[in-house]
């Protein structure tokens, strides 16, 4: 019979391996997470995530993911998006306070990995998307990572992290990282993400025209969408194609309405924008400084790109968030110190 101690050094290694994969490859993490949910859901813990201040509004986000598929009848959809809030009730489930200095050392390395990959991709002329198909995706998915890095001091892959992020060549990430970046020097997430907020209005006054153009029309056409009701999981793209050619004839942009706010209301409806929002705000004030501060780097793009819909991004957001818990965990351990003294955090 296995011991208590091998099975959690089990559940220490599949989140090693989970982090590790996160910012480099969407297929490994995917893989990782299912065995460690299965895994999890044996485990003693499994329930964790009721103790953390955003279990319930995790559970609702997940849930209508999956009711709202009767709008549209898109059941891969639904549950592929309520997938995605998986690790908020895996990796706590599987999280010792004793482990949480591994995971976190294995995952900034391969955060920094990536980061430097796509260096090196934009040294040569190419896009810097490191392991993923697109280069926004890992300039947000590298924004927790970034925010601990910078809380544990590790200031060499705080650095390594940021230029990887400009590497990607997204304009909207560099707002993101300087908000990610102030919110863990002031400690206040949730101020630094309003302020990156206003910041990000005062800069449409001096957007390129074409771009603000586009943007007024997906932001518009999604609106409109939302007007009619709830178009459920992968109902968008049927359901925003009338309103587009309403707005400018031959304009048809398919995919998601480039703010998540729009994208969640047009989707989901109110029920699904507010649990949302909840999870999100909640994660803001009761998480960790360094994953709240990414987070609020998160939220700020996703004034501009359906970020919180972005697998690799939302992903990155919600496991580092999970991996130091809101409700007993408030401390971020430095590097080789799992339970030493540490900077205090209120996450807010």
């Amino acid at each position: 019979m296995v011991s208590e101690p091998v099975r959690a050094r089990l559940g220490m290694i599949l989140l090693v391996l989970f982090f590790v994969a996160l910012p480099l490859s969407t297929a490994a993490q995917e893989i990782v997470l299912g065995g460690a949910l299965l895994y999890a859901a044996a485990r003693p813990t499994r329930a964790r995530l009721w103790q953390e201040p955003w279990g319930r509004a995790a559970l609702a986000a997940a849930v209508v993911w999956v009711l709202l598929v009767g709008a549209s009848g898109d059941l891969r959809e639904g549950l592929g998006h309520a997938w995605l809030l998986a690790p908020l009730a895996v990796v706590p489930a599987l999280t010792r306070a004793e482990d949480r200095a591994t995971v976190e050392r294995f995952g900034l390395l391969a955060a920094v990995g990536a980061a430097v990959w796509a260096i090196g991709q934009r040294a040569t002329g190419a896009v810097g998307v490191a392991g993923f198909s697109h280069h926004l995706s890992l300039a947000y998915a590298l924004l927790p990572a970034l925010g601990v890095a910078l809380v544990t001091r590790r200031w060499a892959h705080a650095a390594l992290l940021s230029a990887g992020i400009l590497a990607t060549g997204s304009e909207g990430a560099w707002l993101a990282l300087a908000v990610t970046i102030v919110a863990t020097q002031t400690r206040r997430p949730a101020t630094s993400l309003f302020v990156g907020a206003l910041a990000l209005v005062a800069l449409l006054a001096v957007a390129d025209a074409e771009e603000l153009r586009q943007r007024a029309i997906l932001w518009t056409g999604g609106l409109t969408v939302a007007s009619a009701g709830a178009a459920g999981p992968g109902g968008y793209a049927v359901a925003s194609a009338p309103a587009y050619d309403l707005l400018a004839p031959g304009f048809w942009f398919p995919n998601h309405a480039h703010d998540s706010a729009v994208q969640l209301l047009a989707v989901l409806g109110p029920v699904g924008l507010v649990a949302t929002l909840g999870l999100a705000l909640l994660g803001l004030r009761h998480g960790a400084l360094g994953p709240a501060a990414g987070l609020a780097g998160v939220l700020v793009g996703a004034l501009t790109q359906d970020v919180l819909g972005d697998l690799e991004v939302a992903r990155a957001a919600w496991a580092w968030l999970a991996l130091y818990g809101g409700a007993h965990a408030t401390r971020i351990p430095r590097s080789g110190n799992p339970s030493g003294s540490t900077d205090t955090e209120d996450g807010c």
